[in-house]
């Protein structure tokens, strides 16, 4: 009965210890299940899906996010061709390709990578690998352009950035989904640009100004040759008449109407 009873304790313990040393891969992961330690390289990992069980020693499961990821590097300044001094503060969005989880698990496991890749594994393959690569490219595409034309042409700028970062973070198995420089220019032309802006502004006040003082003396013209005329005693029969003694010498041939009976004049 004791022997019975020990057997069935070693049986349990046994089933406990299978179901605990067995993990699953989540979804919207790509599991990478390391064999052997990993010592004949890339023949020792394998790309997995469902439960696995780790019991055996040097066997470890990895999980690679499939999600969209954010990168935050911490601000560099940049110089142009001709010496501006430029701040750029980028901030970027990626992921990990389709069917590299073993690539980044062999290539990257030397940054202490955990069994599922958390915030902290993350952050030691941007700080190490990706981070590097989108500031050296920021620091390289700026010597490109000269201090004016990389604000004017700062699309351009990004584009070709973000087309550098694509061929790089290809190459160690990330795709770069969204990118943002953050560029700013030096204060010295800050300063320079808001002064020419004010500038526009106090300009174009001014000649709104002038086309409103134009507009005033021009009424202030009609108005007085207005009362000039009421002042002398000329009424609506007066300038009715002085109309139609206007138009008698006139050579044109002018039509006159009330609306009922035309008249013609000058015949």
């Amino acid at each position: 009965m004791k022997k019975a009873i020990g057997l069935f304790v070693i049986i349990a313990l046994i089933l406990v210890v299978c179901v605990s040393s067995c993990s699953r891969v989540e979804p919207n992961y790509e599991g990478v299940l390391m064999t052997n330690y990993g010592r004949n390289g890339k023949n020792d990992f394998k790309r997995v899906t469902g439960s696995q069980s780790t019991i055996w020693f040097g066997t470890s499961l990895y999980q690679v996010p499939m999600y969209a990821l954010s990168g935050n590097p911490e601000p560099i300044t940049v110089t142009a061709r001709d010496g501006g001094v430029f701040t750029v503060d980028p901030q970027y969005t990626y992921q990990a390709k389709r069917d590299s989880g073993i690539n980044i698990i062999f290539n990257y496991k030397y940054l202490g990578l955990s069994g599922q890749l958390g915030e902290d594994d993350l952050n030691n393959i941007e700080a190490s690998v990706l981070n590097p690569l989108v500031l050296n490219a920021y620091r390289e595409e700026a010597r490109n352009f000269a201090t004016d034309s990389l604000l004017t042409s700062i699309n351009i700028f990004e584009n070709n950035v973000e087309a550098r970062l694509k061929q790089q973070f290809s190459a160690k198995y990330f795709d770069i989904t969204s990118l943002t420089s953050g560029l700013k220019p030096p204060t010295s032309m800050t300063e320079n640009i808001e002064k020419m802006n004010n500038a526009k502004v106090e300009t174009q006040t001014v000649k709104n100004e002038l086309a409103t003082a134009k507009m005033l003396q021009e009424k202030a013209i009609i108005d007085a040759r207005t009362n000039e005329i009421k002042s002398a005693g000329y009424t609506k029969e007066v300038l009715a008449e002085k109309w139609i003694d206007a138009i008698k010498t006139s050579t044109n041939r002018i039509i006159i109407t009330d609306g009922k009976t035309p008249i013609i004049l000058g015949q």
